[in-house]
């Protein structure tokens, strides 16, 4: 430009017009938002607060295409229900029996939008045993991360199983996630849930035998879940975290595309108003 143009300031108005050139903002994006990761509030007990979410279509084993997954957010205790079909009947119906009926009624189940979750007669198993259900953010699963690293985490010892039966490896899966020790406690999750260790097929020595009657054990079981709370995890002190500094005090901002583009889509859209900000999200208008 200035080889072949001049004018006052023609360095400071080139640049402000490239970086007001809406086309090239949503397009050429050099550095997303990631802003710092948020922390579960931590309930005082376990079996208050469950996490529920759903895995499928999964290969037919044994009549079942898809499982049930829940996991206290206290203690990290999980299950995986396998059931045929995800009609809210039989979500319904697997939870109250596998989970409910096991450790009692949640104070607070949280859930994502799917429809089986959304549906009269699933809210109204919940208002009938006196738990409030929490929907999670619309494609926003991080709001779920519990159930959703279970996810990961089932589906990769399943595979490694190399069991195409996967409802048959599914316990083994189980015992082995409830037996091993967590990082951030030191303890195990069967040890959060009875307050010992289980025991594992094939091992050798025997624990040693302590002596308590039933009294003293649930007394001193009490007092020490009482003292028992998981820390954060240090990976979520590791991160990479990137706010701009105008994204406070703007006015519009872009929407990141977060479903599969089509060839050659910008990754953002928009700009939109910004009606109410907050802490982590902002509340948009957006006119179709």
């Amino acid at each position: 430009m200035i080889e072949k143009y001049v004018w006052s300031d023609i360095k400071k108005q080139v640049r402000e017009w490239a970086k007001a050139c809406i086309r090239c903002q949503k397009c050429k994006v050099s550095r997303h938002t990631k802003s710092k990761l948020g922390d579960f509030e931590q309930p005082d007990e376990r079996f208050s607060v469950v996490h529920i979410d759903l895995i499928g279509k999964l290969p037919p084993s044994e009549g079942m295409q898809y499982c049930l997954t829940c996991i206290d957010r206290f203690s990290c205790w999980m299950e995986a229900i396998p059931i045929p079909e995800i009609t809210a009947e039989i979500v319904g119906r697997a939870f109250y029996e596998k989970w409910i009926c096991r450790f009692g009624v949640p104070a607070k189940i949280v859930t994502d939008q799917g429809r089986q979750f959304e549906a009269e007669l699933f809210r109204s198993i919940a208002a009938i045993c006196g738990a409030k259900v929490a929907h999670t953010t619309s494609y926003h699963p991080q709001c779920n991360g519990k159930v959703e690293r279970l996810h990961r985490t089932l589906k990769g010892a399943i595979k490694a199983h190399n069991n195409i039966r996967w409802t048959e490896s599914l316990p083994t899966v189980l015992l082995g996630l409830r037996a091993a020790i967590r990082p951030d406690i030191s303890y195990t999750i069967a040890q959060m849930v009875y307050g010992t260790s289980i025991k594992l097929p094939g091992e050798f020595f025997d624990p040693p035998t302590i002596n308590m009657d039933p009294q003293n054990f649930v007394a001193k079981l009490q007092q020490h879940m009482a003292e028992l709370k998981p820390l954060k995890s240090p990976s979520n002190r590791k991160q990479n975290i990137f706010v701009h500094k105008d994204l406070k005090s703007c006015s519009h901002v872009f929407l990141r595309i977060d479903r599969v583009k089509k060839a050659l889509e910008p990754p953002y859209e928009g700009p939109y108003t910004v009606h109410k900000k907050y802490d982590k999200y902002f509340t948009i208008l957006i006119k179709r």
